[in-house]
């Protein structure tokens, strides 16, 4: 239900304790709307604010801003659970196509926007003076502007042109890696021994597109990993990507924002810290244990902010992965997961389930990356839809200043 904040969250928003929380109820000072099984009490959100603007809790009393107070219906996320518009990952990832979760996030279920033969040509044209080492993400940033500077609507905000542009953007993002093509969409025949044809209703599979340039990852893989990773609530880059839609930009500089915040170490980056330490992890997986254990931080792959019991995301995409997997390597996977999170209650995330995946599958370490932002396309394109319904401009920061006062220079007599 839109307004109701978990216990957790209620903390967070207040900049308290949970036990605080728990205290505030107990004393009457907080009521809560309801509970939920498995997730317990839920509480409404403007009683968690009346409680600031009264003077309690960990804030000063004042009015919230604005970016306090977004409300969203497309992800939820708990301590261990991971959902669409109510529908857990776990119905979703190998079931359901990375378009139809698009489709699921946007309210779009649109077939048009795959880049044509002219737009591709632009798109190489610009890849070939990109230095050797451009990075993946670096190559992005120049698909989505090939994107804009050849979509004539490109300053059209209505829905379904904001929609059109994510679609469209995700595939010269796909393209920009070398190798890869876009797959004609075919419609399957009863009969075995009639060909298949071109299916117009079906715009190209994203999966397939990528499939094409990570030989040998399956492109059923790649579709599951896609869906898994397609939103996560107000991440950073989501965030961008709402200021951006707020501030009345175009769908294409919008997602700019999104993957400029996006191309982090802290972000979409990070499995690759997380297939480098997974490398020497998977070669000593008895040293790398020993050296998690003396060090007061997670390595990487490990530990999150929100999941404190389980990533589904990565757990989702181990299963898929386990069979395919050397025993060795599974073994000393599974040791390292339940150890950390045994000894130091650190989660096993999805940035090391990636990296598994490109290793699995001998793949370039920037790969991980890649996989990560053309999956986020669909969520920062939802995430800009829901925006369009919110007032313009409203991510107006209050700054307190805090630095240093000049002396007022005497009038002059």
């Amino acid at each position: 239900m839109s307004g109701e904040l978990t216990t957790a969250q209620v903390a967070d928003y207040l900049g308290v304790k949970v036990q605080t929380v728990y205290a505030y109820v107990s004393r009457g000072v907080l009521t809560p709307a309801r509970k939920e099984p498995g997730t317990g009490s839920l509480f409404r959100l403007d009683d968690v604010q009346t409680l600031v603007s009264g003077g309690r809790g960990g804030r000063r009393a004042r009015q919230p801003a604005a970016s306090d107070d977004v409300r969203t219906t497309i992800t939820e996320i708990t301590a261990g659970t991971l959902a669409y518009r109510g529908t857990d990952i776990a119905e979703l990832a190998g079931r359901s196509s990375y378009e139809q979760v698009r489709a699921l996030l946007t309210g779009d279920s649109g077939v048009s926007g795959a880049p044509t033969a002219a737009e591709q040509e632009s798109l190489a044209a610009v890849m070939s003076v990109l230095p050797a080492q451009s990075a993946p993400l670096d190559r992005f940033k120049h698909a989505v502007l090939v994107g804009a500077t050849t979509d004539p609507g490109r300053q059209d905000r209505q829905p379904s042109a904001i929609a059109r542009a994510g679609r469209r953007a995700a595939l010269l993002m796909a393209l920009t890696l070398p190798g890869a093509t876009l797959v004609p969409p075919v419609k399957s025949t009863p009969e075995p021994t009639i060909e298949p044809t071109v299916d117009p209703t079906v715009g190209p599979s994203l999966a397939d597109t990528l499939a094409t340039a990570l030989k040998p990852c399956p492109a059923h893989l790649l579709d599951a990993t896609l869906v898994l990773l397609a939103d996560h609530d107000l991440a950073v880059s989501t965030t961008a990507v709402r200021v951006a839609i707020s501030s009345g930009a175009d769908p294409y500089s919008a997602l700019l924002a999104g993957l400029a915040a996006a191309d982090s170490p802290q972000h979409v980056a990070a499995s690759l810290q997380a297939n480098d330490w997974l490398g020497t992890a998977l070669a000593a997986p008895q040293d790398a244990l020993d050296a998690a254990l003396v060090s007061d931080r997670p390595p990487p792959g490990f530990g999150h902010l929100i999941y404190t019991e389980v990533d589904p995301r990565a757990q989702i995409l181990l299963d898929l992965l386990a069979p395919s997997v050397p025993t060795q390597q599974w073994a000393a996977v599974t040791l390292l997961e339940s150890e950390l999170l045994e000894r130091r209650g650190w989660v096993l995330n999805i940035d090391l389930a990636i990296a598994l995946l490109v290793r699995l599958h001998g793949l370039p370490r920037h790969v991980g990356p890649a996989i990560f932002a053309c999956a986020r396309t669909a969520g920062w394109t939802a995430h800009a839809l829901e925006e369009l319904a919110e007032p313009a401009m409203r991510f107006r920061l209050r700054g307190i200043y805090s630095g240093e006062r000049g002396r007022r220079s005497s009038p002059l007599h």
